[in-house]
Order: C-alpha cells, then sequence, then structure tokens
C-alpha cells in the first residue's frame, strides 16, 4: 500500500488531507467545477468545506487525498474516497465511491488524478471493499478499469396542470418535514423499499440522522426529506432535490414537446407496505410541486410510475454508474446464496458442472456442484474456444448487476460468442435482468 506523502515529479507532493486544507480544497473544487458562466460553484464549495466541519457517518481526512504545489502555495488536485455499503439481493458489500474529481488549470495531463485514483483503490481494498464506483468519469473510465454497467439516475416526470384534481374534501396526504426522530421509520421504509430491487444503498440510522442534519443548506448534496402523514399516521417518505438542487434543468426529450426550464424534482418516494400508492401519490406530487412541471427521479421501474401512467410523459435519457471489480472472482463467491437461489428456480435445479468465462485479459471459472456454488475462481488458462461464452468484461458486468439481458446486450457487443449450448441457458438463469434503485451516500 502506498505511504503518503509521495513526491511527484515537478515539485510536487501528493498526500492525504488534513483540517488546514479546508479552504483550499473548497477553493479548488468550487473552481474545477464552475457554473457554465465560469463563476465558481458555491454548492460543491459547500459540500467540499463540509465534509472537513461535519463528522461523516463514514469518511475520513485520510480518504481524502490532495497534490500540493509547494513552490506555489496551493492544492493543484483532489480527490475523495467514500465508503458505503450496498446490497446485492440482500447481500452487502462494501464499495468505495470517488467523487470531487478536480485539477487546476495548467497542472492538467501530468496523471494527477491517476496517481489519487491508484492511491483511493488501494484504500479501498484495505477497507474491504469488493466495488469501487463512480459518476461523470467520461472518457477516461476505462483507464481505470470502470465501466458503465448500472444505471445511477432515471426518472419519469409529466406536468402539475395534468395531474387529478384535489379531492373536495382536500387532500389526502400531508407531508411534514422529517427530523432525528424519525430515522427508525424511515429505515423501516427503505427496507421494504430495498426489497423490490437487486442493488440498492441501504442506510442505517446514523446515515438517515446524517440526512437530516449533516449538511447545511449551501451544500450541493443537501436534500429535504418529508414525513408523508395520512391522519396521524405516518404512511411513507418524499425526498425533494436532485442530489442538492431542489429545480433541475431537464434536456429536450421528446421532439416537438418544449420543456419547462425548470422542474420539481422528486429524487426518493417510497410508503409503507400496507399504503396505497394510487391513493397517496398524487396529492404527495401536487404538494410538492410547486413549479409548472415535476420529475420522479425513481429509478427505470418504480410503483410510483404506474398510477400516473400516460401522464408521465416526459423521459430523459439515463444516467450511468461507473463500476470497478478488481476481483470479479471474489464478488462471485460473495453473492454465491443468490446465484444458488436462482439456479433452484431455473431449470438448472441442483446443476453440477462448470461455466467458463473468457474475458480476454481473463477468465473466471464457476464451478456447481447439486446446484451449490463450489468455486469461482481465476482461470489462468483461459482461451476463447476452450470457454463456454466469451465477451467483454463490460458486458459481463452488465448481466451481474441486472442491467440488461443477453438479446438486449447482444448488438451492442458483437465480438461476444455464447461457444456452448448452455452458456446463453445459464447465464439467464443465473443473471437476470432487474431494476436497482441507488440513491448513494455521499
Amino acid at each position: 500500500m502506498t505511504v503518503l506523502p509521495v513526491r511527484l515529479p515537478g515539485g510536487l507532493i501528493l498526500r492525504s488531507a488534513h483540517s488546514r486544507d479546508r479552504d483550499a480544497f473548497a477553493h479548488l473544487q468550487s473552481y474545477a467545477h464552475q457554473d457554465a458562466d465560469g463563476k465558481p460553484n458555491a454548492a460543491v464549495g459547500a459540500w467540499s468545506a463540509e465534509l472537513f466541519d461535519r463528522a461523516h457517518p463514514t469518511m475520513e481526512l485520510a480518504d481524502i487525498t490532495v497534490v500540493e504545489d509547494p513552490a506555489a502555495d496551493a492544492l493543484v488536485s483532489g480527490l475523495t474516497l467514500v465508503p458505503q455499503i450496498w446490497s446485492y439481493a440482500g447481500i452487502p458489500f462494501g464499495v468505495g465511491r470517488l467523487e470531487l474529481v478536480a485539477t487546476r488549470a495548467g497542472y492538467r495531463r501530468r496523471g494527477l488524478i491517476g496517481r489519487q485514483f491508484d492511491v483511493l483503490h488501494e484504500r479501498s481494498a484495505a477497507r474491504g471493499h469488493l466495488v469501487q464506483v463512480i459518476t461523470d468519469l467520461m472518457f477516461f473510465h476505462q483507464e481505470h478499469g470502470y465501466h458503465a454497467v448500472l444505471t445511477q439516475r432515471a426518472g419519469r416526470g409529466g406536468w402539475a396542470r395534468d395531474l387529478p384534481p384535489a379531492p373536495p374534501a382536500g387532500e389526502r396526504v400531508e407531508l411534514r418535514p422529517a427530523t432525528p426522530a424519525d430515522a427508525p421509520f424511515l429505515q423501516s421504509v427503505d427496507r421494504h423499499a430495498g426489497s423490490r430491487a437487486l442493488v440498492t444503498c441501504p442506510r442505517d440510522r446514523a446515515l438517515w440522522e446524517y440526512e437530516l442534519t449533516g449538511r447545511s443548506r449551501a451544500n450541493m448534496m443537501r436534500d429535504d426529506i418529508f414525513v408523508i402523514r395520512q391522519g396521524a399516521q405516518p404512511v411513507g417518505y418524499a425526498v425533494s432535490g436532485y442530489g442538492g438542487i431542489p429545480s433541475f434543468p431537464i434536456p429536450s426529450w421528446l421532439p416537438g414537446q418544449p420543456c419547462p426550464e425548470s422542474v420539481t424534482s422528486i429524487s426518493g418516494l417510497e410508503v409503507t407496505p400496507d399504503a396505497s400508492w394510487p391513493e397517496i401519490l398524487p396529492s404527495v406530487v401536487r404538494r410538492m410541486t410547486g413549479t409548472d412541471g415535476y420529475m420522479l427521479w425513481l429509478g427505470t421501474d418504480h410503483p410510483a410510475y404506474h398510477p400516473l401512467g400516460d401522464l408521465l410523459v416526459r423521459r430523459p435519457p439515463n444516467i450511468g454508474w461507473f463500476i470497478r471489480i478488481p476481483d470479479l472472482a471474489a464478488f462471485l463467491r460473495h453473492i454465491a446464496p443468490v446465484l444458488e437461489k436462482r439456479l433452484i428456480e431455473s431449470a438448472f435445479c441442483g446443476y453440477t458442472g462448470m461455466l467458463r468465462l473468457h474475458f480476454y485479459t481473463f477468465g473466471v471459472l464457476l464451478r456447481f456442484q447439486e446446484g451449490k456454488l463450489a468455486g469461482a475462481d481465476p482461470w489462468p488458462e483461459h482461451a476463447r474456444r476452450a470457454s463456454d461464452a466469451s465477451m467483454p468484461v463490460a458486458m459481463f458486468l452488465a448481466l451481474l448487476f441486472g442491467h440488461a439481458d443477453l438479446p438486449e446486450l447482444a448488438p451492442a457487443y458483437p465480438d461476444h460468442r455464447l461457444q456452448t449450448r448452455r452458456a446463453a441457458a445459464l447465464l439467464t438463469a443465473l443473471f437476470p435482468k432487474l431494476p436497482s434503485q441507488i440513491w448513494p451516500v455521499v
């Protein structure tokens, strides 16, 4: 594991952040993520500063790396690791989220971000994380082993004027701001909602309390969380914001249909198991929508979409997570109970045999014994013609995370090959297409 600080060419120093870096780090981030008009992004600056000011439930200052130029007395690059726990069909696994990527103009194209990626990848692995994730990595993602294989942000929306009118007796529900005392209730509703999704980011009580009290209103990542009440009974929660942006401009998505300059973004909406979506949803949206339009950022599929039906005419393009799994065999061993359950529910119940997976530069060998995963190991002698299936690793990761099925992925990866008859059937049984809903901790 790299020992910091490290001296870099040009007299630069790569090191962990100190408390005294607060203002310089916030300044670096606000300028690197400046608005379209060239003004520093104050919301990003506040987010960055508050990582130093407020106790984050999962990260510490050592999870922030910076590159310092002593000659200029300035921080010129920075990167942040946010440890998280995600869940795959109920099985928790450690995740390291990389965020706040910034390099000052004049210091770019020197590999500074790459060096920090290496350091934080090592730190993430030392914490036991099986996966690293990032958003908006853009053009250099594959250089660091990341692939866009899971939806990060997807939604549907419409116009407030098209919602059904409020009942004559008044709205069916009320909203009140959530408080730390509501954390156990929020946690229970979130747990119920997570049962619908393949991959989630569950929150314990400490994380819910952080969502409610850990960020100022100036912070880009601050959202407003409300408890939904029906009478005196709490029946769910709603989150107003798009990663802290309460009113987010949406690009045009349907020809001939103009988009309002902004819409109300609802990035979380869940109810208790005994609550009625058709009865609650219109009232919640009416109460939360203060502009002409609204967006429900609730993933590719969600119960809230169905009661509104064809009123949801807005469907902007999905945004993806970039995901890195440095040891794919280890991750498959970790989720073995899920794979075994899927076999039991398929035509391969009690299957004994192998599944040889070839990813061009490496291979993985899965061994099954009477329906149990007896082994998932690197396949040193991997070869295309000796495999059951040969494909780019990005294609397999999309299958693994339920993002798409084989027929959907095949046109995008014409270089894949199913070498044996059982390959397609086994891959379909082991890795069905399923929705995920990830509201990550930052």
